[in-house]
């Protein structure tokens, strides 16, 4: 009778267990091949605007059309081009300003503009900052018509790269605007002078904002000798400066993000969106990839960062659309977010629904994984869904953690971050990371990543786990936000 009991107790808990699991529209099988698809040689690391990372992108819209997922009306279909330019570091740049020279050997970087050989009067903006809202006009009261306009990096409220990054195109705009001939930053962003240097002193790519109007006055960073020396200086008397730039070429190029809507259920929430998104670039081959590479194996096929987030994208796309959700989705294949978040930073910008309607990002992002019975949220603590993601964990057996190097910042270092930036609450689930150690980077941006290095078991959970998440959030009564913790990014 005992063992009876035992075994009906057994029996049902069984049950119990897989009645809460749900059920899903995709298989272990599918998400492998879509993976070793995504992450094959023949895309050659799917470098932005390269064709391998144009067939990547017409893999997972021909997808997505299969599953039934809609395109939007603004769009007129599932690609939203994105421009580029190719940009060569300058050929000569000299600043002047009194007996100080700023040269791009030691203490300037030019980051764009045309042109110029000019003396012309200089004027210090603090910030450079204009807000409305707060009452903020860092130009008040200057006349910067014909000027160069010197300003300090980043934000009256912060100095963060994401302040500085964030930043630099509408500080441009506001220098512009002006009147102003340059716009010259002292730097002071919380990175060594040598990562900008070896940044912007190699070809990099940009976003063209010359494609919507954008600002082409000269703008680049200054290495001040001390804190606050610059600005000291101009405040104390006037000065002309000499300032001299030969650009380097330029190259313009398309790339896309692949967008894709399924309408909700509900006749009031359906104008609310939960935003999925995952970048599908990587960083292409050889000398392109990095210094990690042989003769034998020069692609980067970038199966964890970030073929992972793709294929769970594409899974809950395949989901969503069977069994739409109360709240609207939008479907955000990224491109450039390995030249710094340009791909979902031109979405943010140029967003074809309003964003005020869009009320969360559900972003996947991550290195790799070292633990195949968990997942991160990159934001842990940073909005009012934290039950929600270890629920969705919990109902395939993965258990959440938060974030593994937060000496890292990598909040601000994937595609969330541009959606923080314009107010949205927004997280990074990514694959199960305890520790960033060598099991990680063995793989990392290495020649290496590739799709026979995956378990392809723990590869369904996320999927599933990643899924059940951007359901329940879409399905969720009540209001989406920051917590406290979260609310430095409130707009």
């Amino acid at each position: 009778m005992k063992s009876f009991l035992l075994l009906a107790f057994n029996t049902l808990s069984i049950f119990c267990l897989n009645a809460q699991s749900p059920a899903f529209n995709f298989t272990k099988a599918e998400v492998e091949a879509n993976l070793k698809y995504i992450a094959s040689d023949e895309l050659q690391g799917r470098r932005t605007a390269s064709k391998g990372e144009q067939m990547a992108a017409d893999f997972i819209a021909k997808a997505w059309n299969e599953y039934g997922v809609k395109s939007l009306p603004a769009l007129n279909g599932s690609f939203q081009k994105v421009p580029f330019k190719i940009v060569q570091p300058p050929k000569d740049a000299l600043l002047t300003i009194g007996d100080k020279t700023f040269s791009l050997k030691d203490n300037l970087l030019i980051i764009n503009g045309s042109q110029i050989d000019q003396q012309a009067p200089i004027v210090f903006a603090g910030h450079g900052w204009v807000d409305e809202a707060d009452g903020t006009n860092d130009y008040k009261g200057l006349d910067v018509k014909g000027k160069i306009v010197v300003t300090i990096t980043g934000l009256p409220t912060g100095n963060t790269p994401n302040d500085v990054f964030a930043s630099m195109k509408r500080k441009q705009e506001l220098a512009s605007e002006r009147g102003a001939i340059a716009l010259i930053e002292a730097y002071r962003m919380g990175l060594p002078w040598q990562f900008a240097q070896g940044f912007f002193k190699q070809e990099r790519m940009d976003l063209d904002h010359d494609a919507d109007g954008g600002a082409r006055i000269v703008y680049g960073w200054a290495k001040e000798q001390g804190e606050g020396v610059i600005s000291t200086k101009l405040n104390q008397t006037s000065h002309i400066a000499a300032l001299k730039l030969v650009p380097g070429a330029e190259e313009k190029v398309y790339a896309s993000n692949i967008v894709g809507h399924i309408e909700g259920t509900d006749e009031v929430l359906r104008n609310e969106f939960v935003l999925l998104s995952a970048h599908y670039d990587h960083v292409g081959t050889g000398k392109q990839g990095g210094a990690a590479y042989t003769p034998q194996d020069s692609i980067f096929n970038g199966t964890r960062d970030n073929g992972i987030g793709v294929v769970a994208l594409m899974a809950a796309a395949k989901e969503l659309a069977a069994n739409p959700p109360k709240r609207s989705v939008l479907l955000l294949a990224c491109t450039a977010e390995e030249m710094g978040m340009l791909g979902s930073q031109w979405f943010a910008d140029n967003s074809p629904v309003p964003l005020d309607q869009v009320v969360f990002n559900l972003n996947t992002d991550g290195a790799g994984y070292n633990s195949t019975a968990h997942f991160n949220v990159i934001g842990k603590g940073l909005t009012n869904l934290d039950e929600d993601l270890v629920k969705a964990g919990s109902t395939v057996g993965l258990s959440m953690l938060g974030d593994p190097a937060p000496e890292q910042n990598l909040y601000e270092r994937s595609d969330n971050i541009s959606f923080a930036a314009k107010g949205i609450p927004a997280v990074d689930f990514a694959p199960g990371i305890t520790a960033m150690d060598e099991s990680v980077f063995k793989y990392y941006h290495q020649a290496a990543d590739n799709a026979d290095s995956i378990d392809y078991d723990y590869l369904l959970k996320f999927c599933q786990a990643y899924t059940q998440a951007a359901m329940l959030i879409a399905n969720k009564e009540g209001k989406i936000e920051w917590t406290n913790e979260g609310s430095k990014y409130r707009r």
